[in-house]
């Protein structure tokens, strides 16, 4: 079996989050990052102080994050890196 490219794993990454934000609906969240960026601001609106947040570059590697507390509230929050970013972060509560 030979090894996924990351343009694979991108796609099935973004194909996963569809279908998470499709069938789960208000529980889960998806944010898209075109641009990189040190800080993603996302809108998420879950009702959810400290929700689940899974971040991955636009390779489809999952990578690390910080959240910057405090500006967090129920429906939004802000995704922080220690260099600029662009991929896909999945939100759930």
């Amino acid at each position: 079996m030979t090894e996924p490219t990351n343009r694979q794993l991108a796609e099935a990454i973004n194909h996963n989050a569809d279908l998470l934000e499709k069938h789960l609906g208000e529980g889960v969240h998806v944010h898209r990052q075109d641009a990189p960026s040190k800080v993603w601001a996302v809108r998420h609106s879950l009702g959810s102080l400290r929700p689940l947040i899974e971040t991955y570059d636009s390779g489809g590697n999952l990578i690390g994050h910080a959240v910057n507390r405090q500006t967090q509230t129920f429906a939004s929050c802000e995704i922080v890196f220690a260099v600029p970013m662009s991929g896909t972060a999945i939100i759930r509560f």
